[in-house]
């Protein structure tokens, strides 16, 4: 998508400065006493000035969905490496554990890192966030673990 958004971007330029161009010339017919020069440079620089601020906010407006989708894409890369962490313990394997990654707009918000799940007992819960904010501190400095893991006895049992 972005790749488009600049392949596009020198041939709006130009069209958005074609159509400046355009403006200037064929602007409404006046009656016969003409404005003053004055005013006519007065509308061209109003045009000039909207073109360039709409240019602007484009690009602000493209930048800031770059920088979201970054973002999104190093919480997916977390959830992943998470949830491969979960499934190479072999006494978790098995267990419904689900690490679900929020990484903020802003590099200074901490990023949230959400277990959902069932455990039978809760020494393994523990052993789940451990091993959870054990990788995740490997993987970046500033984040928070939110724990939503209950405690499920029948587990077991129903396993077995």
């Amino acid at each position: 998508m972005m790749r488009r958004l600049e392949n596009y971007l020198p041939a709006g330029l130009a069209a958005l400065f074609a159509l400046l161009a355009i403006a200037e010339v064929a602007w409404p017919q006046v009656p016969p006493a003409s404005p003053a020069v004055g005013e006519r440079a007065g509308y061209a620089l109003v045009a000039f000035v909207l073109v360039v601020g709409l240019m602007v906010a484009m690009g602000v407006a493209v930048k800031l969905y770059d920088v979201k989708r970054k973002r999104e894409d190093e919480g997916i890369a977390m959830q992943a490496r998470l949830t491969d962490v979960l499934l190479s313990d072999p006494v978790l394997t098995g267990l419904p554990i689900t690490p679900t990654v929020h990484v903020p707009f802003s590099r200074s918000a901490a990023t949230v890192i959400t277990l959902t799940g069932a455990v039978p007992s809760q020494g393994l819960r523990e052993t789940a966030i451990r091993m959870i904010e054990r990788e995740a501190a490997s993987m970046r400095t500033d984040y928070r673990t939110e724990d939503r893991l209950h405690v499920d006895p029948l587990m077991s049992r129903r396993a077995a």
